[in-house]
C-alpha cells in the first residue's frame, strides 16, 4: 500500500478518534479492529507515530460523559482550535470583526479551494473536522494551498491545545501527538519548493 493511502486512513482514523466515542459495544471493537490494521501500516513509514495511537488506543475507553465534560458542554479543553489561541468576544458585533472570526473565514476559503464545503453543523475550526479535511485532500499534497492550511492555519494552532491536553493528564494526549507527528512526516516527504512557495504567495493573501 502506498504512503498516501496510508496518510489517507491515518488521518481519517484520528479524525474519527477525536468524536464521542461510539455507545455500543460492537461499534467499539470495530472501531478498535479498523484502528488496529491501520496503526500496524503506519508502522511501516513511521514507529513513533503509531506508537502513540497505540497508546491512546490501549487507555480504558472515556465514557461519553467524561468526553463531553472534558471536550462539549462547557468544556476544559475546546475542539476548536481557534478557540485556544484567540480571546472570545465579549459581544455580537465584536464577534464580526474578531481575530477568530477572521482565521475561520479563511479556513473556508482553503476548504471552498478544494470544492469542499464544511458541515454546517459545525464551525470551520472543529478539530476532526479539519483532520478528516487533510485525510479528504491527500491525493493535493503537492498542492501548495494545502501546504498553507498545514503550516499556518494547522500546526501553530495545536501547540495551545496540547498544553491544555498536559495540564489535565489525558490519554488525548497521545491522540494530539499522534496528529502532529504524521503532519510532519508528510511534511518531511513533501517539501515545498521555492516554485510551490511563490505560488502560495500568489494565491492566498
Amino acid at each position: 500500500m502506498d504512503g498516501k493511502q496510508i496518510l489517507k486512513d491515518v488521518y481519517g482514523l484520528i479524525a474519527e478518534l477525536w468524536c464521542s466515542p461510539p455507545e455500543e459495544d460492537v461499534d467499539k471493537e470495530d472501531l478498535k479492529k479498523d484502528a488496529g490494521e491501520i496503526v500496524k501500516r503506519l508502522e511501516s513509514i513511521d514507529k513513533e507515530s503509531a506508537m502513540l495511537l497505540s497508546r491512546f488506543l490501549g487507555e480504558n475507553a472515556i465514557s461519553e460523559e467524561d468526553y463531553i465534560d472534558l471536550f462539549e458542554l462547557d468544556p476544559k479543553c475546546p475542539l476548536y482550535l481557534g478557540s485556544h489561541t484567540y480571546d472570545e468576544p465579549k459581544t455580537c458585533a465584536n464577534a464580526a470583526v474578531s481575530d477568530r472570526n477572521g482565521y475561520m473565514i479563511e479556513l473556508v476559503g482553503i476548504y471552498n479551494h478544494f470544492g469542499q464545503k464544511p458541515s454546517e453543523k459545525e464551525l470551520p475550526d472543529y478539530l476532526p473536522l479539519m483532520v478528516d479535511f487533510l485525510s479528504m485532500t491527500t491525493e493535493s499534497r503537492d498542492d501548495p494551498i494545502r501546504d498553507k492550511l498545514i503550516k499556518e492555519y494547522f500546526l501553530p494552532f495545536l501547540t495551545p491545545m496540547r498544553s491544555k491536553l498536559e495540564e489535565l493528564k489525558t490519554p488525548y494526549l497521545y491522540l494530539l501527538e499522534a496528529l502532529e507527528k504524521v503532519i510532519n512526516i508528510e511534511l518531511k516527504t513533501q517539501p515545498l519548493s521555492k516554485q510551490r512557495e511563490q505560488m502560495v504567495q500568489s494565491h492566498v493573501g
